[in-house]
């Protein structure tokens, strides 16, 4: 094949070759376009898993910080220390960590948060409250450390339990307790008689036959 009858099939085919020339080069770009959409995804997948890593680890320290607060709640209605302050470190932690994590423990930080906004100004409400204003306020505090409790695996990578959605009567009590330290507890269990009737009453028992498994706070360990 001589040069001129190359350059003559060049020159006949001119159209087509540059067709296919432009076709190759227009399926070059797209390969490159979809490998780099690949790896940018990719990128944005890891960014997203390290965001929820390190939030993660921030969230123990967060739900620590929000128990205590809860245990000097439980002593300031029981045995009349002073009110706690305000846990603003953990609940500025928590409001920011439920941009990064999973949605179900998102959820579950933002009904911590929520909750703690009604019972801390129930708590601050009252400086003496009454009897039955206080049931409900050890009842509020039950409540707000079962739903710490139930973020701890979360929050230190562990196996979660699997628990009803709502608070069975042994969970409550047994956050309950937390909430007032187990010496209060063994030490004033009469004052806890009220909150427990609360707990009854709102919550159902482990066992199917709920109407044998109230607590008793005298003769049962609620951890």
């Amino acid at each position: 094949m001589t040069f001129k009858s190359v350059y003559d099939f060049i020159l006949a085919w001119q159209t087509l070759i540059g067709s296919l020339l432009a076709l190759g080069a227009a399926l070059w770009t797209v390969w490159a376009m979809h490998d780099q959409a690949r790896g940018d995804e990719t990128r944005h997948k890891n960014e997203l898993e390290r965001r929820k890593m390190a939030a993660r680890a921030r969230m123990p320290d967060a739900l620590s910080e929000m128990s205590a607060y809860v245990r000097g709640a439980g002593k300031s209605l029981v045995i009349q220390e002073k009110r706690p302050l305000p846990p603003v470190a953990a609940l500025t932690t928590l409001k920011d960590v439920i941009e990064h994590i999973d949605t179900k423990q998102a959820e579950q930080t933002f009904e911590l948060v929520s909750w703690y906004q009604v019972q801390h100004s129930r708590l601050m409400g009252s400086d003496k409250p009454k009897k039955i204003e206080r049931d409900e306020m050890l009842y509020d505090l039950a409540l707000l450390q079962t739903q710490i409790n139930r973020l701890f695996d979360y929050a230190r990578n562990e196996p979660e339990q699997k628990r009803p959605e709502k608070p069975s009567r042994q969970e409550m009590a047994g956050s309950l307790k937390n909430a007032v330290t187990v010496e209060v507890w063994a030490m004033e269990h009469d004052e806890f008689q009220g909150a427990i009737e609360t707990i009854n009453r709102r919550h159902k028992s482990e066992s199917d036959d709920g109407k044998r498994k109230l607590i008793r706070p005298e003769i049962e360990d609620a951890g």
